[in-house]
């Protein structure tokens, strides 16, 4: 079995192309991660929306609710119940996109181990609601001399006017020493694939810390880069690592760099990375990977240890896919449609609710 924990979805998507990307990967189940929108307020109930049509096939982690970003009245209490509304919705778990350095300089989060912070923290403790957390980038990005041109194609060059990843390291250092057992999957090795010694680190401090493998180029080559160490870090720490892939749009259009081609490049890459000695991947320039071949060392892992990142590890931190509660998401969806109205308003732009009415006209009708 193979369980890819980390997909993105929204609409005009639908439901069906993402059994297609599960299909086409050879993964039985997938988890939606809702990102965070500033005119749409989350992808939370669009991935709600495709896991009820999925016929259990799907996982949901909703996105906190940003609206409260800009009020900063009890941070930390209405995340809290926001997370509470959402579970009674069907969501399995909460996607923090809120460490990525863009969604820093975006909206008006405050340091993660300030006081406004602690009540949800607190509350994700006590529980034990996983969380999937994006924080930084590679690091790379911070340095205008080893940025690759790719990334700054992309804007992803972090200059003084973004969030420092080492000072976002330090904050969630402080929020896990206020709060040890809180269940995290940080994404994407939480960019610290060129550090494994840290990593283990902090491994070894917080029992209910994870990290997924979600691709970036970087991650696989800097494991690559020295196998045997690698290989060695993933059988000591076999428990803490967790299958994804960070793939979204399955059809390629005029604004959009994904498409089916990259879908099959990334669950490739991230498969064969762990099962095989040596991995050849083609490049293709439509793909985020990027167009150069990728000619990398593997993993090699034994099938027990493959079988606890392909899926046993998110089984245990996520349990079965929650049942959805048609009439909590009914309310949800009122409750959205308040927070695209506040955006609206603030931003001083169009009110655009027609994506919401589709949703409910599906869970009204179905």
């Amino acid at each position: 079995m193979i369980i890819d924990s980390h997909i993105h979805y929204s609409l005009p998507r639908t439901c069906e192309e993402v059994l297609e990307a599960l299909e086409m990967t050879g993964c039985e189940y997938g988890n939606l991660v809702a990102q965070l929108s500033k005119t749409r307020a989350s992808e939370t109930l669009d991935c709600l929306c495709a896991k009820y049509l999925s016929k259990g096939k799907l996982y949901t982690y909703g996105s906190l609710d940003v609206t409260e970003y800009y009020k900063m009245n009890e941070l930390g209490k209405k995340q809290a119940e926001h997370v509470e509304k959402l579970m009674a919705c069907g969501c399995d778990g909460i996607k923090m996109l809120e460490g990525k350095p863009e969604e820093r300089k975006k909206f008006p989060i405050p340091d993660f181990d300030s006081p406004e912070f602690d009540a949800y923290f607190e509350y994700m403790e006590k529980n034990r609601i996983p969380i999937v957390w994006h924080i930084n980038d590679p690091e790379e990005f911070w340095d205008i001399n080893k940025v690759p041109e790719w990334a700054l194609r992309s804007g992803w060059f972090y200059d003084d006017s973004f969030v420092n990843n080492e000072k976002q390291y330090t904050q969630v250092e402080n929020v896990l020493k206020k709060h040890p057992n809180l269940v995290v999957a940080f994404a994407h090795f939480y960019f610290l694939s060129a550090q494994l010694d840290r990593l283990g680190e902090m491994f070894d401090k917080y029992p209910n810390v994870c990290v997924d493998m979600a691709p970036g180029i970087e991650l696989f080559e800097n494991l690559s880069k020295n196998i045997e160490v690698s290989r060695k870090f993933f059988e000591k720490y076999q428990d803490r690592i967790i299958y994804g892939t960070d793939i979204c749009r399955l059809e390629e259009t005029p604004d959009n760099d994904f498409n089916l081609k990259d879908t099959i490049i990334r669950g490739k890459l991230c498969q064969e990375f762990i099962v095989k000695d040596k991995v050849y991947i083609p490049g293709d320039e439509k793909s985020l990977l990027g167009k150069d071949d990728l000619n990398l060392n593997g993993l090699n892992l034994p099938k027990e240890i493959a079988d606890k990142i392909f899926y046993k590890n998110f089984l245990r931190i996520t349990g079965k896919p929650k049942e959805i509660n048609v009439d909590e998401v009914l309310k949800e969806i009122e409750r959205e449609k308040d927070r695209v109205k506040f955006l609206s308003s603030f931003n001083n732009e169009k009110c655009n609710l027609s994506y919401l009415e589709t949703i409910e006209n599906i869970f009204k009708t179905k």
